[in-house]
């Protein structure tokens, strides 16, 4: 099976095994297969194909796509004297890991349901939400993840995970981390706002609504009006998985210390582009975005070498200019 077709950026070799699971019982019997084979096969778990990059040369071992599907509202919390006056205002969502991300933010949208709509339009699955920290425009899932259920590869059964189990940091969890490949995800809870008010803390968000309001005068955007906002911002900026293939952010913002040991980030895309000036550059059919250049894209004939040759000219460049080191942010899939 090609995993190109399955990943955002469109670049991947195939997979030895491909398996598409939608609930436990499927899982169990994939993860079984994999270990009864001579020596046993490397396990991979696809979610969406938004935040990796493939080798050119594929998997070889099983890829599992879990496609557990399902929205359910959970019971609002029960009044007590560390929620008092809170009942009623909070709202509970079960969603399965396979759902589409951005229809689950459009449903809570539509619902008035708060928190997750500065997320809008990020491509991929909602199982992404626990494992990459998605954060994006001022907002980051750790602050709606209340917890997660998993499948416990070691132990072959299933765990819930609150919030603080999952270890989240910038763009990081346990999931990705510490105990990377030892969990999959399977659902997510999340703890939304009936009540809620716009987050125009980013610098665009805030920069999109001043600009729409007359002079002298100051407003709070309504919920639907927030997340149009944002896919608009995203489109502006090449975005849009429906006409550019990406991965989305390349590179993650770099996180520095203090003499006093205090953490605080520098934007990659700062010193990408008004500092470096490197928007455009090009490695055969891979290229820095001309409208956001953090995003890595496919102009149509890249392949995966091509991308990584691109990572590292840009991370040489960044390394000798300003003395900082590049992350990537997506996962490498498949290389030595």
């Amino acid at each position: 099976m090609l995993l190109a077709p399955y990943t955002t950026l469109r670049i991947g070799g195939p997979a030895r095994y491909f398996a598409e699971i939608e609930n436990e019982q499927e899982l169990s019997e994939g993860l079984t297969f994999a270990k009864v084979k001579p020596s046993g096969l490397p396990i991979f778990v696809l979610g969406g194909g938004s935040n990796i990059l493939v080798s050119d040369k594929g998997f070889d071992g099983l890829v599992i796509r879990p496609m557990i599907m399902g929205r359910e509202v959970i019971s609002p919390p029960i009044p007590s004297p560390y929620n008092k006056g809170r009942a009623g205002e909070e709202i509970r969502i079960r969603v399965g890991a396979g759902e589409v991300l951005d229809d689950v933010i459009g449903w809570t949208v539509e619902n008035g349901w708060w928190g997750l709509e500065n997320l809008s339009f990020i491509p991929g699955l909602t199982g992404a939400l626990a494992i990459q920290n998605v954060g994006a425009y001022g907002t980051e899932a750790s602050e709606v993840i209340e917890s997660v259920e998993v499948f416990d590869r070691a132990n072959n059964d299933l765990r819930i995970m609150s919030n603080e189990e999952c270890g989240f940091e910038y763009r990081r969890s346990r999931f990705n981390t510490t105990d990377k490949n030892k969990f999959i995800i399977l659902r997510v809870l999340l703890k939304l706002k009936k009540n809620g008010r716009s987050n125009l803390s980013y610098e665009d968000v805030k920069s999109y609504f001043g600009n729409r309001l007359p002079a002298g005068k100051t407003g709070i955007p309504k919920l639907i009006e927030l997340r149009n906002a944002i896919i608009e911002i995203r489109k502006n900026k090449g975005q849009d998985p429906n006409e550019i293939w990406s991965a989305g952010s390349f590179f993650k913002n770099f996180v520095v210390c203090d003499n006093e040991g205090v953490e605080y980030k520098i934007s990659a895309a700062e010193i990408l582009d008004k500092r470096l000036g490197l928007k455009g550059l090009q490695v055969g059919g891979a290229k820095l975005s001309e409208k956001q250049v953090i995003n890595m894209v496919n102009t149509g004939n890249a392949t995966a070498r091509d991308c990584i040759e691109l990572f590292e000219r840009v991370r040489a460049i960044v390394l000798d200019k300003t003395g900082l080191k590049l992350v990537n942010e997506p996962e490498f899939v498949g290389f030595e």
